[in-house]
């Protein structure tokens, strides 16, 4: 009898849901650039219109984050352009009071010198600024603006003038027209270690704000995608070695594996595991709350909703059982939230 009842009594414990690892909240959905590879500058249907949550609704929902998640969790602030937003500072700084890291991944367009000294006062951990190539007219012609990747340049300056401590790292796109210089930027990030820290490489995916298609590499957006496979795995091998070497690069040897995989067979999913965005958080920027934004609208912070509620939430657990059968190499598995499962599928 006691052997039935211990029984029972475990079938009906559920299992421990694990805590959030990664949160991006995509703080607003403008940007001032026109790049060929995101289209965040043109009007997004699903926002256009909505009221954006008000500064004390981002920190309620910070707030009540930090009892959802361990200790030194950092919090991604994305965009659009993040910059945009005019209270970004003041979330940072309360972010940083509640022990959080944080991160802004930014363009650089806007970052004169007076933008350095606040983005360096708000105690932000890192940002991570675009640079697809060191020639300035692919780096711009792919942006859409001319002076862009000058004023990336200027904006690495400013800011190390006012910090040396700030983590600024580079961020490039592997596609069609950077692949060729990946190299020569990666080196350039390694050579120029006081300015600084770490290059992160993406793959291309299929832009923002666009219709989805399975084939989009094939079809409408084929321009930037890799064309010369050959050249494009001996490039990413030659990043790989480097990694291991310990050049400063961001990404993981799996995580390079994985382009590899990717970009030579894209419907192919390149993980042995499911796809672990079962422990992200999303929040877009008129306050929805997401674990993928493919899975679910599980609340908004404009509403009050309480992230440690929706976290444990049967709807939250619903859309984790769907994330976990997922099979799309999308942009937030490969680049941005990728945990490493070695060796590959790469048949």
């Amino acid at each position: 009898m006691d052997d039935m009842l211990e029984k029972n009594k475990s079938a009906s414990v559920k299992p421990e849901i694990a805590k959030p690892g990664f949160c991006c909240i995509g703080i607003v959905d403008s940007c001032m650039l026109k790049c060929q590879m995101c289209q965040k500058w043109k009007e997004d249907a699903g926002t256009m219109g909505i009221p954006q949550p008000a500064t004390e609704e981002w920190k309620r929902f910070i707030k009540q984050l930090r009892d959802v998640v361990d200790p030194g969790f950092e919090i991604d602030f994305g965009g659009g352009e993040a910059l945009m937003k005019e209270d970004i500072f003041e979330l940072i700084s309360y972010s940083k009071s509640l022990g959080f890291k944080t991160t802004i991944a930014s363009n650089g367009f806007l970052i004169d010198e007076k933008m350095a000294q606040k983005i360096v006062n708000s105690g932000l951990d890192s940002i991570i600024l675009s640079l697809d190539s060191l020639l300035p007219e692919i780096h711009d012609s792919m942006r859409g603006v001319e002076g862009v990747a000058q004023r990336v340049l200027n904006a690495i300056k400013y800011i190390r003038h006012y910090s040396k401590t700030i983590h600024v790292g580079i961020c490039s796109i592997i596609m069609e027209q950077t692949v060729g210089g990946l190299l020569h930027l990666a080196e350039w990030v390694n050579s120029n270690r006081d300015m600084t820290n770490s290059i992160l490489f993406m793959a291309a995916m299929q832009p923002n704000n666009t219709e989805f298609d399975e084939e989009w590499y094939k079809n409408k957006y084929d321009y930037f995608w890799p064309k010369d496979l050959k050249k494009t795995n001996e490039i990413i091998d030659e990043l790989i070695r480097r990694r291991k070497l310990g050049h400063w690069i961001g990404n993981s040897v799996e995580q390079l594996e994985a382009f590899k995989a990717y970009f030579n067979n894209p419907s192919r999913f390149v993980k042995k595991n499911p796809c672990n965005l079962d422990r992200a958080i999303h929040v877009s920027s008129i306050g929805d709350i997401f674990l993928c934004f493919r899975y679910a609208l599980l609340g908004n912070i404009k509403n009050g909703d309480d992230i440690g509620r929706i976290w444990h939430s049967e709807k939250a657990e619903l859309a984790r059982n769907d994330i976990r059968k997922c099979q799309d190499n999308c942009h937030f598995l490969l680049n941005c939230f990728f945990e490493g499962d070695y060796p590959f599928i790469t048949k």
